[in-house]
């Protein structure tokens, strides 16, 4: 099986190598008039310093980075910055407790050197954010949104720094993408000029929203383009927990061969942890309990409502859930929902029961799943479906509680499911206000 996988696992990173020239992603961040921005955040910066820029277009890179800025009001308790440069390895230039005023930190991100290197090593730019500037130590502050924004010429190419196949490079940027975008972290990124892997970028951002890529350097001077970045990181607000009642739900995804790789499967698991983020994790009488089934040709209660009790560990936990190949046996998540997911729960019946389906095709069984899914409603299990792909809206409406306006939401692709996240964010808590 082991060799199946890392079998699968290559040939889906050939596959779109070769179709990358034909790939085709909506790049659809919002433009405003707006230059300025009234939220606050701790936001750093991710800047391509490798050799393939050249001096004139890195100092560039930092000249925008100095325009978006300007539109923020900087200080202790306003937006706080931190920098990170990369090209052969990853260097944190200042974090968020270095500068509180604006003129410091454009004065320092002007007096950052240009390093000339020959490699492109992003997931070091990644791992070095999580571990050293999302940090409280760097002046990271849990009340206030995190951010960060990724400038880059290139594609992961690890050179002679690290001792990495490009391959390799490859995976270990996407999954330190992963693991910064778990922790609950928005990641917006530019890919300039034409040596870029769109599909590595998109993979990177928190969706194909979060994405946009210009023709060459001269274009960040544009003002229409800081003012879309500008206005689309100003968006990003930090949704509060809602409500601070208690619910248990589970989300079952969809690992089926359909998928088509592990990246695929990874944006469902960053989905739910984007989502739970909004929540107060935990196993105490107002906490929200998380639990994930996984489902393909069989199903598999990955971990259930008592398995953790603090936000940090069910985000490992998302992890480590590891894509499969199969076929689409839903009926089988929604018998280890029944069986398994709901069946040893103590909390009072009055705490709302949620399984969230998220799936990108039929059933292969229709006739079970709809016999299962009669039992799942009988318990008071409240249902939503998430299709995206070639689904049947039918079977997602038959799935869900009624009424199908408020618990079923389909999107284009497993790249756009984040465009759903706040919508199905309301709707629960909205199911929770009612308990």
């Amino acid at each position: 099986m082991e060799i199946i996988k890392k079998y699968f696992y290559i040939l889906s990173w050939i596959l779109l190598y070769i179709g990358r020239t034909k790939s085709q992603f909506i790049f659809n961040l919002t433009e405003s008039t707006s230059t300025e921005c009234t939220k606050d955040a701790d936001l750093v910066f991710l800047i391509d310093t490798s050799r393939s820029l050249g001096l004139r277009a890195y100092q560039k890179e930092l000249q925008f980075v100095e325009r978006v800025l300007e539109g923020y009001e900087i200080g202790t308790n306003r937006t706080k910055v931190a920098v990170i440069t990369f090209s052969a390895g990853s260097r944190l230039e200042f974090d968020f407790n270095r500068y509180n005023t604006k003129a410091d930190v454009l004065q320092g991100i002007r007096n950052i050197p240009y390093t000339d290197g020959m490699s492109t090593t992003i997931y070091r730019a990644l791992e070095q954010a999580r571990r050293e500037v999302f940090v409280p130590e760097a002046g990271d502050r849990p009340s206030f949104k995190n951010l960060a924004v990724i400038l880059t010429d290139g594609e992961t190419n690890p050179g002679s720094f690290d001792p990495y196949s490009f391959l390799m490079g490859k995976t270990l940027t996407r999954q330190e993408a992963n693991q910064l975008k778990f922790h609950g972290v928005e990641v917006f990124g530019i890919g300039v000029g034409h040596r870029v892997d769109h599909v590595e970028m998109v993979g990177i951002s928190s969706g194909s929203k979060n994405y946009l890529r210009v023709g060459d350097i001269d274009d960040l001077e544009s003002s229409r383009l800081f003012k879309i970045l500008l206005n689309n990181v100003c968006a990003s607000s930090l949704r509060q927990p809602c409500n601070n009642k208690p619910a248990d739900v589970i989300f079952m995804v969809d690992k089926s061969s359909s998928l088509g790789s592990v990246a695929n499967f990874d944006k469902e698991l960053s989905f739910i942890a984007r989502f739970v983020d909004g929540f107060n994790i935990g196993q105490g009488p107002r906490d929200v309990r998380v639990g994930v089934i996984s489902f393909s040709t069989d199903a598999q209660l990955e971990f259930g409502l008592s398995s953790y009790d603090d936000k940090s560990s069910l985000l490992n936990a998302l992890l480590n859930i590891d894509f499969s190949l199969g076929n689409t046996y839903t009926h089988k998540a929604f018998e280890v929902l029944l069986n398994q997911g709901f069946s040893t729960s103590t909390r009072p019946s009055t705490v709302p029961r949620v399984g969230v389906i998220m799936t990108d095709g039929q059933s292969t069984n229709p006739y079970k799943l709809e016999d299962i899914i009669m039992k799942v409603k009988l318990k008071g299990i409240e249902i939503f479906s998430i299709g995206f792909g070639s689904v049947d809206v039918t079977e997602l409406n038959m799935m869900a509680t009624v009424p199908d306006h408020t618990h079923v939401f389909v999107v284009d692709d497993v790249h756009t499911l984040d465009t759903v996240r706040d919508e199905l964010y309301l709707e629960i808590c909205n199911l929770i206000g009612q308990s």
